[in-house]
């Protein structure tokens, strides 16, 4: 047999494997990056016609500044982006999927984004009641793996993202540009990006982790009381007691959740909803009563502290 007859009928290895479906995952970011640099007309979020769907653009990069992060996930398909969150660190770049199930203040920096070559992702605001449905749906109808809850104790997911997701994101964006189909199918298409991350390798944890039963739901609860009750003056032992747990096991299971102790957070969200009362044109003294400040200058101070500028100074 000639050489040429062996080499065709050579069985490819794993670096050949790994090689095409590199491309082939290459490929599908490329795609969701054009789609990403279409729909971004201006800098930072750029929402579609799809409720809860944007891209986002920055053509500069930037130090950490504050935000509050809802759930969400978000793909990155150009430059890089750095989130702090208490002493965690998460840097995530070009292929990369963020996702983060529960409300939590953050602090993040772009680390690489030019003009010609800015900071491209887009976002998916998850939805947890329809999450919750789908992982009922898939528990019914399929035998599937059950991770031990200790295996995932934190709210938020880094990884590579998968070439099934980002193809599903790039239909999700593709979608969007037309107003009908954006009405009737941009719906089927945010199911499919929920079952296929939970069927994902990252499904046993995600589901555990999302399991009402599983560590997530009392920390939810918590969570919510904060956001519904900011004006109000919250100690970690109302807290606790709304999680049923002791105070030492609602502080610890509450950090390795949300990479925050429980005072950290509430004065984090807190501070980012008064922010959000000033650039709406609330008067400063009237957004630190909002926020259930009694006193003002101590208010201003820790404002000051977390933003690196005055109320005053916001705009």
């Amino acid at each position: 047999m000639s050489s040429n007859t062996q080499q065709s009928t050579r069985q490819p290895d794993a670096t050949d494997l790994g090689q095409k479906l590199k491309q082939k995952l290459s490929g599908s970011t490329d795609r969701l990056n054009k789609l990403n640099t279409e729909l971004s007309v201006g800098e930072g979020i750029n929402p579609t016609s799809i409720p809860d769907v944007c891209t986002f653009k920055s053509s500069v990069t930037h130090e950490k500044m504050p935000a509050l992060y809802q759930p969400l996930i978000c793909m990155i398909t150009q430059g890089q982006k750095v989130c702090y969150i208490g002493e965690s660190k998460f840097e995530y770049s070009a292929g990369d999927m963020f996702i983060n199930f529960l409300p939590v203040p953050v602090s993040t920096q772009i680390v690489e984004a030019s003009e010609g070559s800015p900071m491209l992702s887009s976002t998916l605001c998850i939805d947890l009641v329809r999450l919750a449905d789908m992982i009922l749906k898939i528990e019914r109808h399929g035998e599937l793996a059950v991770l031990d809850k200790t295996e995932h104790e934190s709210s938020i997911v880094l990884s590579k993202a998968s070439d099934d997701l980002t193809e599903l994101f790039v239909k999700l964006l593709e979608t969007s540009t037309n107003p009908l189909d954006a009405k009737v199918l941009g719906d089927s298409i945010i199911d499919e990006i929920y079952y296929r991350l939970l069927t994902s390798e990252h499904g046993p944890a995600l589901r555990t982790l999302l399991n009402q039963y599983g560590q997530i739901q009392p920390i939810s609860k918590a969570v919510g009381f904060i956001h519904e009750n900011l004006q109000r003056n919250i100690q970690v032992n109302e807290l606790a007691q709304i999680a049923n747990m002791s105070k030492t096991a609602f502080f610890t299971t509450f950090k390795k959740l949300m990479h925050l102790a429980p005072n950290q957070y509430i004065k984090a969200t807190k501070l980012q909803k008064a922010q959000t009362l000033l650039m709406q044109g609330m008067q400063a003294n009237s957004a630190s009563i909002e926020v259930g400040y009694n006193s003002f200058s101590q208010f201003s101070r820790e404002y000051k502290r977390f933003f690196g500028f005055s109320p005053s100074q916001t705009v």
